[in-house]
């Protein structure tokens, strides 16, 4: 349905215009009058839905609740609402534990096909458009994996090589946005990975230089945006290389969601881009640390941004007064607004019913991307190493220990979550399961005879400041008992550098992600039911090499 954005714009307030550019987050406490109060006041052009608690019951008066507010804000704005969430693994992401929750994006790398990727790129999207109403995800990361040290990033990059993202995430990105159910959104503009640092926790800088950043980060946006990305997600990094001296001082350079030199400059004049421009939140300390709390979505947008991410109520009054002193100049939120306005035409939310009828049922689709989830987890697990000929093991069912290392971020106490499959996946087997968390290496010494397999499975702190591994989980390998089990097995469920942290490990395998899939592949894979198919999708030397 053609419509004529131009006119919609020049026919706006100002008041509307700056309502466009904001994508207000509802959080899973507020309630439907307080975020109806805050549609009213500041009519935003999007709406980032956060994901569901897994212990939610009502699921449809969820899903109608969010209904309400698109045709609450469609009343006031007389323009649809973009619904926005992050789909980064498949409907699972949004709905975990209740939908298909895709492997990360390095099992991608390492399975390595790009037939797969797409194919389940466009069922995520047939499936989040129909049954969330759902517009638009802020997936797939293209950062590249250049520092092993990056929590952030580690668990979340594809590759350390362009050409391996630029296939994989071009593969994602084609499919997401093949029929128009779903825009996709490549991030963190100009690019995490290098930093070892977290931007949540401050600006983290992409060191490298002009011909360095062309050749890698560049090399990729340009490539994505051949392939027909709607939008590109800037990060809370600076990349000093582009960066004239008004915007490095004391303190660092400015943030890419601040700098005018790397959004309109480097992003929107010389990489081409003409889609949307958004935000990361801008509640993040590598943004909000820079700039008064008035001057934070004034300036992203005075620098080139088009929406942004998570404001704050207080942020739309703080635009409306810039646009109106002139502070933003009216060609500048006019743009803005066309390019939102460009990603609600290319999602094709001016003809819903027409979409929601051409998706029609989706059982089938379900069903299909569950297979296709185990499919990709098949071919992405890796045996790095297995110098003791340990696997497959032999015994079909019996005994396993398994040694959880890692622990929760958000949380104090350990954390089961990330591990609960792997032990799903023994026990449904046959196999009797003693779990731990921190056990000491004496009780180890003690029992460790009695059990067939000992699985040794680690999960970094995602999002955390480390990816190390401390103390409280070291004390399992003190003296070094549980070393000597002839089957002893180490497992990477996300971070594939464990063998930094275990370089003595003679067994061990890289899952890549903690998805209930692959988890079921990592079992698999130990008791030979799958081979090891999945090809090192970076060099980690000496430990490991890149296979092309």
């Amino acid at each position: 349905m053609a419509i004529d954005i131009k006119k919609k714009i020049d026919e706006m307030s100002i008041e509307d215009l700056c309502g466009q550019v904001l994508c207000y987050d509802v959080q899973p406490n507020d309630t439907e009058k307080e975020t109806m109060e805050v549609i009213k006041r500041i009519r935003p052009g999007s709406l980032y839905l956060c994901e569901i608690d897994p212990s939610e019951t009502d699921l449809e008066g969820r899903f109608l609740r969010d209904r309400r507010f698109a045709d609450y804000a469609r009343s006031l704005t007389g323009s649809p609402l973009l619904m926005c969430t992050d789909m980064e693994h498949g409907p699972g992401t949004y709905l975990h534990g209740k939908m298909t929750e895709l492997p990360n994006y390095m099992a991608w790398a390492a399975c390595d096909n790009e037939q797969y990727i797409e194919r389940a790129a466009e069922l995520t999207a047939r499936i989040t458009r129909k049954k969330f109403g759902i517009h638009y995800t802020l997936s797939p990361v293209t950062d590249l994996f250049v520092n092993f040290r990056t929590p952030t990033m580690a668990t979340r990059s594809m590759s350390d090589d362009p050409d391996r993202v630029i296939r994989i995430a071009g593969a994602y990105v084609r499919g997401i946005q093949k029929n128009g159910y779903l825009a996709a959104t490549i991030k963190h503009f100009p690019g995490e990975g290098v930093d070892e640092r977290n931007s949540h926790f401050l600006t983290t800088v992409n060191s490298f230089s002009r011909t360095k950043w062309m050749k890698t980060y560049g090399k990729v946006y340009k490539a994505l945006f051949k392939v027909g990305v709607y939008s590109v997600m800037v990060g809370h990094s600076c990349c000093p290389a582009f960066q004239s001296s008004e915007e490095i001082d004391e303190y660092g350079a400015l943030p890419g969601t601040l700098s005018k030199d790397l959004m309109a400059g480097l992003l929107k004049e010389k990489l081409g881009f003409k889609g949307c421009v958004i935000s990361d939140a801008m509640s993040m300390i590598g943004a909000c640390a820079r700039v008064p709390e008035e001057k934070l979505s004034v300036e992203f947008i005075k620098a080139g941004g088009d929406l942004v991410l998570f404001p704050e109520p207080e942020q739309y009054d703080y635009l409306v007064k810039a646009v109106k002193s002139g502070e933003i100049p009216m060609e500048r939120i006019k743009d803005a607004v066309y390019r939102v306005m460009r990603l609600k035409e290319k999602t094709r939310l001016y003809e819903e019913e027409k979409v929601q009828n051409e998706i029609g049922d989706i059982d089938a689709d379900i069903t299909e991307l569950n297979e296709l989830a185990q499919k990709i987890a098949d071919n992405a697990v890796k045996v790095v190493r297995n110098n003791e000929k340990v696997l497959p093991i032999k015994c079909k069912k019996g005994k396993v220990i398994i040694i959880k290392v890692g622990g929760s971020f958000f949380n104090t106490e350990p954390d089961n979550t990330p591990f609960e499959y792997i032990e799903k996946e023994f026990k449904e087997r046959g196999w009797e399961v003693n779990s731990q968390f921190f056990p000491k290496h004496k009780y180890l010494k003690s029992i460790m005879n009695e059990y067939d397999l000992v699985v040794v499975a680690c999960h970094g702190n995602y999002h955390g400041s480390t990816l190390r591994v401390g103390w409280s989980n070291m004390m399992a390998f003190w003296r070094g008992y549980i070393l000597q089990h002839p089957n002893i097995v180490f497992v990477g469920l996300d971070d594939p550098c464990k063998l930094y942290d275990f370089p003595y490990a003679k067994t061990y395998i890289n899952a890549f992600g903690t998805a209930p899939v692959l988890q079921r592949s990592v079992v698999k894979l130990i008791l030979g039911e799958i081979e090891s198919r999945g090809k090192n999708p970076l060099s980690f030397p000496p430990y490991f090499e890149r296979e092309d």
